[in-house]
């Protein structure tokens, strides 16, 4: 990999920047706030807002490495978020509860887990108990599946060795792994040195430390012999999640071009796999969805039909009120709220028994 995809992976942003976004990349303000107020032992390098000591312009590509640990159950937790990179963690006493796509997992003392930068996961059910972990968070210059990952210019690898990391890391999504014995030492001598607080002497040792945990966690996952999912590395799939996770963002000024752009293809592309997973075009799709929460909210009958349109990212009341009709047949103002419907399911069920006896 050259000098400039090198900058290009350090400095390359987030996918969204505001927290409740499709793909918010958290930087951990909890474990922040608990390490400050001396709930927890944090001892990390970072950059870009994750909690630690700044790196500088130490371990390029490297967002956070090092660990917490936290003697005895906490009040807080790390709610859903993604990371700027690629996490791999181990944890080296008690025991840690990851939800992973919806997906809840219990991690126990000696195993490790993988989070992808557009995996959405919290950890704790919901606050964390005691443990120990250890983590390597690393930006490889992807935000979606199907792209390519750029691996630091300090992993002097064989570029066919990059890139069979990269295929069992990004086409095999399983959670949690049992570490070896080699891979529990060298985590253990990575938290030493970051607890040793010397990142100019460090640098160095840990870059070396970080190569062997890489080549080390490479021959463990070997050893299983994984099948690997080519969709999981595909470009449908980055589609896929982006329309999975739209229902969250639709105030957000949507076009098919900056649809597009956000799961970095073409229009072509992206409009074919969107109407392969939808059997619609992305407008109609997002339209759709726009009118369905428009609906939920309107039920609901706590906000305005126009605060309901501009929260749904429709551009004003008058084509909300067109569009809606033409879905549903009746206006917004004609919407029957909840509780009338609820009501009204009382009293037929009240009619029905009266009428059977």
């Amino acid at each position: 990999m050259n000098k400039a995809n090198n900058e290009r992976a350090v400095s390359r942003p987030a996918v969204f920047r505001e927290p409740g976004a499709l793909l918010y990349a958290g930087n951990c303000q909890d474990l922040m706030k608990a390490s400050l107020a001396g709930q927890v032992s944090l001892n990390a390098w970072t950059r870009r807002g994750y909690p630690g000591t700044d790196l500088g312009k130490a371990l390029p590509q490297v967002c956070s490495v090092g660990g917490w640990d936290a003697t005895t159950p906490q009040d807080w937790g790390l709610r859903e978020h993604c990371n700027e990179g690629v996490k791999i963690a181990y944890l080296a006493r008690g025991s840690l509860t990851i939800t992973m796509d919806g997906r809840k997992t219990t991690l126990n003392e000696g195993q490790m887990f993988v989070v992808r930068p557009w995996q959405l996961h919290a950890l704790g059910d919901p606050t964390i108990g005691a443990s120990h972990i250890i983590w390597v968070l690393m930006d490889m210059g992807v935000r979606r599946p199907h792209e390519t990952w750029l691996w630091p210019d300090w992993i002097g690898w064989p570029e066919r060795d990059r890139k069979r990391l990269s295929e069992l890391l990004s086409k095999n999504e399983q959670i949690s792994y049992l570490a070896s014995r080699d891979v529990t030492r060298t985590f253990l001598e990575i938290h030493e040195v970051v607890a040793g607080g010397d990142i100019e002497g460090g640098e160095a040792r840990l870059r070396l430390l970080i190569s062997m945990m890489l080549l080390q966690f490479r021959q463990m996952l070997e050893s299983q012999a994984p099948v690997l999912d080519l969709a999981l590395a595909s470009s449908k799939r980055t589609v896929e999640i982006f329309l999975k996770r739209l229902r969250h963002a639709l105030d957000e000024d949507w076009t098919l071009e900056n649809m597009a752009a956000e799961c970095n293809l073409s229009r072509t592309q992206f409009t074919q796999h969107c109407q392969v997973l939808t059997n619609m075009t992305p407008v109609r799709y997002l339209q759709m969805l726009r009118l369905n929460a428009a609906r939920q909210l309107l039920e609901d009958g706590r906000q305005s039909v126009t605060h309901v349109a501009f929260d749904c990212g429709f551009s004003s009341s008058q084509y909300f009120a067109t569009c809606y009709k033409k879905r549903f047949g009746f206006s917004p103002m004609e919407t029957p709220r909840q509780d009338t419907l609820v009501q009204s399911r009382g009293d037929k069920l009240t009619a029905g028994i009266h009428s059977s006896t």
